[in-house]
């Protein structure tokens, strides 16, 4: 049972103004992500440019933008349905508990955006470095990426909620933080300087292929590597767009949540809960994320046909060259079936004419 005071402090939480209109701003942002989202998910599906083990880490990353949203519908939802509800006391509208727990998908896929850059990373470097031979081998690796992004995820959920002696907020469904504040901070740490490395390491990318790219149009590459290391140019291009929006938004994060546990004391719940909610503003996040993805993804594919085009005349030399090479084979394995089929005929022939 809650006293009296509980029921008068969610009474002023429900009425005010500032929660209400953050809460109604993020609902309709998460409605405007869902289509956005949709769509992504639909063309990341059916993208021939990606390589298989990129889609998976892109994927796994917008799949867990569509949970996010999702969980903030369901929470930010019926909290306002409850806040503009008829209700006589406060103790009318406490958040349950079980609907709470919606919290933890909140906070888990959170963790699963912010370590994408630097999964993508990874993959993007053994794609570099293995470009002889990565468009139609190493699928496997995706898959084990994903189970890595997911577990490192895991541990940060479980760093978080290890050391809590306390409970959830029973005026607002958040997900306390107590204990020590050095592990807490582990997962916030270890997501920044991440990002901080992962973007120098798409740039020395970039730089490396092109590199590549200069070197094979001197000597006599395969198309599948060729194809390879534009590829590699391409997806690192528009991951170091996606590295950047996410270390900006990481930053912001981290730093707003840093400077509000400084200022959350002189502020009343209603005030705390609305920080928090415009802190992990994630819906914001991913609208501009994908307004610089679309714009990204036009531009190199120009510069990939410009650049294709400028080797033309070497690609057609080898086109020529293989065929030449390969019709010269088929006229000589025909030769040599012709010079047997005569020499066979002739024995046989001679075969016969000693018959009597």
């Amino acid at each position: 049972m809650y006293n009296q005071t509980q029921c008068q402090m969610m009474a002023e939480v429900a009425t005010s103004s500032v929660l209400r209109s953050t809460l109604l701003v993020s609902l309709i942002l998460c409605l405007l992500c869902i289509p956005i989202n949709l769509y992504a998910l639909w063309r990341i599906k059916i993208s021939v440019k990606l390589h298989f083990n990129s889609k998976c880490v892109i994927f796994n990353h917008t799949f867990f933008v569509l949970v996010h949203i999702l969980a903030r519908i369901g929470l930010h939802g019926k909290d306002l349905i409850n806040y503009f509800d008829d209700w006589e006391s406060g103790c009318d509208i406490i958040p349950s508990r079980c609907r709470c727990n919606l919290r933890y998908l909140y906070k888990f896929s959170e963790y699963i955006i912010e370590v994408s850059p630097f999964i993508l990373t990874i993959e993007r470097f053994v794609a570099t470095f293995q470009a002889y031979h990565y468009e139609n081998r190493y699928k496997w690796f995706g898959i084990l990426l994903n189970v890595f992004h997911l577990s490192l995820s895991c541990l940060f959920m479980f760093i978080q909620n290890s050391t809590n002696t306390g409970e959830v907020i029973i005026y607002y469904c958040w997900l306390a933080k107590s204990g020590n504040r050095f592990l807490v901070n582990v997962p916030t740490f270890f997501i920044f300087f991440s990002q901080l490395a992962t973007i120098p390491g798409l740039l020395y990318l970039l730089r490396k292929n092109e590199n590549f790219r200069k070197a094979t149009s001197q000597k006599h590459s395969s198309l599948t590597e060729r194809y390879q290391i534009s590829e590699n140019l391409r997806t690192s291009s528009m991951f170091r767009v996606m590295s950047v929006v996410t270390w900006a938004y990481v930053t912001y994060n981290a730093g707003g949540s840093y400077i509000a546990h400084y200022l959350m004391k002189s502020m009343d719940y209603a005030e705390q809960f609305s920080t928090i909610e415009i802190i992990h503003c994630v819906p914001i996040y991913y609208i501009i994320l994908s307004i610089f993805i679309i714009r990204v993804d036009k531009k190199p594919r120009s510069e990939f046909i410009i650049k294709i085009k400028n080797y033309q005349n070497h690609y057609f030399f080898e086109l020529q060259k293989f065929f030449d090479e390969a019709f010269e084979k088929i006229t000589q394995r025909r030769h040599r079936v012709g010079s047997m089929h005569n020499i066979m005929n002739s024995q046989s022939e001679g075969k016969s004419s000693k018959v009597p």
